[in-house]
């Protein structure tokens, strides 16, 4: 009251957000905000009642690790703590995010030579920065419905009874995302996960074993294999304590449960899905594998990424395949245009031209890295367009799908965003 009766204005009431998911997605762009807190209130409302590991890694490319920097040097700080990359053993892999190699013999011939070999190497493909990890949430919260006020804002409904109203919602509540169906409405059918006809056997392996069975340089650094209709891919994780395993299989025409993702499996599906494979790897995974399938599962739309006040960030926006491990970067990648862009806002009537904004430049990219992700699933399992298992074209292929990944811009989309 005294700065009114000096004629000094109120300072601007501070936007209200609301953030669904503490995920990766939610987590990177509220950290991202915490800068802007003086006018820009930040909540993040989770459904798990705690973090915790699901055997799964989780990879990053040079762009991810670029974003989480630019995010803010605390998030890039974290993560070197935790990542896991190659071995120290191995200096000449340091920079190598993956070495391609065939996890079969091939049935035909090439220009170079005669058909590769199991274990034959196609790349070694080099990244500035790589590295894989795992991300380990107080009171679980479950959106059950957003109502869009008619005096402005939005108001949350929660499975407990509990409503929240706030200025503006980000959705980072992943492939299953409640407030994407909210979004769309009726057009949400147009926009729902969809089965890619992929689905992976995953094993976590002591290294000692997978040193054993490998050899050393194999089971320390991340493999890629490639075979006919399915790849196998392995790293290390927990600083080199494990080897995370993930073997994936392509099969047309097959039809999946979409209300059970993870189905159980046998010992004998797998062997059956990887016969002529090498038999070491094979083995390996046998003797570890979680004895389930898990289905792939992509969103690839036509859907705007915000309506109103609410807009969609990460998997919830566009979740793509592991096949290229740049799922996650995404993700970083949308923190840190929305968090600046939210950022230059000061009035709650500005929200919808920031999401509008976030939607132009975001959206072509994670849409196209759903595709290629799709296409990379497909080149990993000989069964790419005019590729094959022609190893004078699989490398090619291979380092230009990625370098399209990792050499992008990201300064230049947000300067790009803010002058629209």
């Amino acid at each position: 009251m005294e700065s009114l009766a000096n004629g000094d204005p109120l300072p601007p009431k501070p936007i209200n957000l609301a953030v669904i998911g503490g995920g990766l997605a939610g987590l990177a762009l509220t950290i991202g905000l915490l800068p802007h807190s003086q006018h820009i209130k930040t909540t993040i409302y989770e459904s798990a009642p705690a973090f915790a590991e699901i055997g799964v890694g989780v990879a990053f490319g040079p762009n991810a690790v670029r974003a989480m920097g630019m995010i803010s040097p605390a998030i890039l700080e974290g993560f070197k703590k935790h990542v896991t990359g190659n071995s120290p053993d191995y200096p000449v892999l340091e920079d190598v995010w993956a070495s391609f190699r065939y996890g079969m013999d091939s049935k035909t011939e090439t220009e170079s030579g005669k058909g590769k070999k199991y274990g034959d190497l196609i790349c070694h493909l080099r990244g500035r920065k790589r590295g894989w990890g795992r991300c380990s949430r107080g009171r679980a919260l479950r959106l059950v419905e957003i109502e869009e006020l008619e005096e402005g804002g939005v108001k949350l409904k929660f499975a407990d009874g509990e409503t929240v109203v706030a200025d503006a919602v980000v959705g980072c509540d992943g492939i299953k995302s409640i407030t994407r169906e909210m979004v769309f409405g009726e057009e949400g059918n147009k926009a729902r996960p969809q089965f890619t006809g992929e689905y992976a056997y995953r094993a976590l392996v002591p290294e000692a074993v997978a040193v054993e069975t490998l050899g050393d340089e194999l089971a320390k650094n991340c493999q890629l294999y490639v075979g006919y209709r399915g790849y196998i891919m392995s790293y290390p994780v927990e600083h080199g304590k494990f080897i995370n395993i993930a073997a994936v299989i392509q099969k047309d025409n097959l039809e999946w449960d979409d209300d059970n993702w993870i189905i159980p499996s046998t010992k004998e599906d797998m062997l059956n899905d990887f016969k002529g494979w090498g038999s070491n790897i094979i083995e390996l995974i046998s003797r570890f594998e979680t004895k389930d399938k898990w289905g792939f599962y992509d969103l690839l739309h036509q859907q705007k990424y915000y309506r109103g006040h609410v807009c969609l960030l990460g998997d919830s926006a566009h979740a793509s395949t592991p096949n290229l491990g740049a799922g996650a970067g995404m993700a970083f990648e949308d923190a840190y245009v929305l968090s600046n862009l939210l950022g230059t806002v000061r009035d709650a009537q500005e929200l919808e031209k920031v999401f509008k904004c976030f939607n132009e430049v975001r959206r072509k990219r994670t849409q196209d890295v759903i595709k290629a992700s799709r296409k990379a699933g497909k080149v990993n399992s000989f069964i790419g367009e005019g590729i094959g298992d022609d190893f004078d074209k699989l490398r090619p292929d291979i380092e230009a799908r990625y370098r399209w990944v990792w050499d992008f811009d990201l300064e230049a989309t947000l300067v790009e965003a803010k002058m629209m």
